[in-house]
This record gives structure tokens, sequence and C-alpha cells, in this order.
């Protein structure tokens, strides 16, 4: 049975797994799920249509499935849901809003680390063993890659997407796609470098990485408009998946993506 702190407030049609913790002045809307292990450690609120996994840490002052910061959001129409995966660390003031409209959802994968006061607004999708450090802002309907790392006073404006394995530094704020495996910088600042150290950890033979590393000098560094960079990445470099995945990505983008010092459109 559930442990749960007499000063905690549980709503109805609420299914909380044996071993859940539920802290001190905790607040649990209707229509809640929440898995094996998972540890509300004091002082957060869960709002009504949210799915919470397995083995997540919850800290205090946590939001998540608030109705969204969108003026479209009109809760006569329709319920809206928050899912949230296995395994998250979620800390301090972090907030997750339900999707804005009937049927939509916020998700959020396994494996992520959201640091104090990170916000995911409505829509979002993130990966899996994503990152984002303090005070990191994600708008509506933002996608972020698997292993993605979004550094602390980012802002990432709605509809933009961060490839697998990207990395945004700390105090950027992008309004184009950031491609996988590229480190953004800046007020769009562009792409600086490859995100060589993340590659290496994750076990990325050698080989592999020094393709993305041509891969990165030719799309980012030789002044190439990109129709003719994503051309000559096909036709000179071994056709591993992440080429593939980088090549795809950049055709696929709608908004533009970040280029080697500028802004350029797909």
């Amino acid at each position: 049975m559930a442990q749960i702190h007499q000063t905690a407030i549980i709503g109805n049609d609420v299914e909380l797994a044996d071993s859940v913790f539920v802290g001190p002045y905790c607040i649990i809307d209707d229509h809640v799920k929440i898995g094996e292990n998972t540890r509300l450690i004091a002082q957060c609120h869960i709002y009504s249509n949210t799915t919470i996994g397995a083995g997540n840490a919850i800290f205090p002052f946590a939001t998540l499935g608030a109705v969204p910061n969108d003026y479209s959001y009109d809760p006569t129409q329709g319920e809206s849901f928050t899912r949230i995966g296995d395994n998250n660390i979620i800390r301090e003031g972090v907030s997750i809003h339900r999707g804005a409209h009937a049927g939509t959802e916020t998700v959020v994968g396994n494996d992520c680390f959201l640091m104090g006061n990170a916000h995911i607004a409505h829509n979002c999708v993130i990966g899996n063993r994503v990152i984002m450090a303090m005070c990191a802002l994600v708008a509506g309907y933002v996608q972020i890659g698997d292993r993605a790392f979004i550094s602390g006073n980012t802002c990432i404006h709605q509809f933009v997407r961060v490839g697998r394995y990207a990395m945004l530094s700390g105090g950027s704020a992008i309004s184009m796609d950031l491609p996988p495996f590229m480190i953004g910088d800046g007020r769009n600042g562009g792409v600086r470098s490859f995100n060589k150290v993340a590659l290496e950890r994750a076990g990325y033979s050698r080989e592999d990485i020094r393709t993305i590393h041509k891969m990165y000098d030719i799309a980012f560094r030789r002044g190439l408009n990109m129709k003719n960079a994503l051309e000559e990445i096909e036709t000179t470099l071994p056709q591993i998946p992440e080429v593939k995945e980088f090549v795809e990505f950049v055709r696929s983008a709608k908004r533009g993506v970040l280029s080697g010092g500028s802004s350029r459109r797909a």
C-alpha cells in the first residue's frame, strides 16, 4: 500500500502503486496514475489527467500537468493530458503543462534530469535521457531528442526541434532547429561545434566520430548553403545512420536550422 503522509491531499480516481511515497503537503488531483517506486518528496502538485511512470523522484514545488499558458486553452472542449515516463529526476520548481487542446498531451520520456525551475510547456515531446539545467525554458510544441543537453537560462521558441545528442549552451535563445549531434550557442548565434564529448561518453567509435566531425565541417564551416552542404554530405561521407539522421532532420525543418554563425533556411 502506498505510503501517504497525513498532510497530503489525494483526489478521486487516483491510482498509486503500492511502493509510491507521497510526502508532506503534496496535492494529487483527480484522475492521476503513478507507478512503482515513484517518490513525491514534499509540497509538489500533480494535476488531473497526469500519468507518471515508475522510479521517479519529484522534488518540492514541482507542478506537473497544470493548465497551459495558452489563450486558446478551453477546458470545456475536452480533456488534455500529461504523460511522464520512468526514472526521471524532477527538481524543485519544475513546471510541466498539459496539452493545450482536447485529446493532446505533453510527453516526457525516461531517465531525464530536469533541474530546478526548468519549464516544459504544452504539447512538448521530450525524449529519453534529456538533461535540462537550471531555469531552462521550453515553449509549446517543442521536440527534444534523446540525450540532448539544454543548459541553464536558455529559451527555446515554440515549434523548434532539438536533435539527438545536441547541446544548447548556457544563456542561449533559439527560434530555429538545432540539428542532432551539434552544439548551438547564443541568440540564434549558430552551430559552434559538434558534441564530441557526448558521443564519446555514449560509446561511439572513433571512426563514426570522425565522420560526424567531417559532417559538421561541411555543413557549418565551409560557407556552403545548406542544400549544397547536404549534397556533399550524401556523396562524400559514409552513410552511417547518424549521417542519414542529420540529413533527414535538416531537410524536414519547417523553421529553418541554425548554421555556422548565422541562421539559414534548409
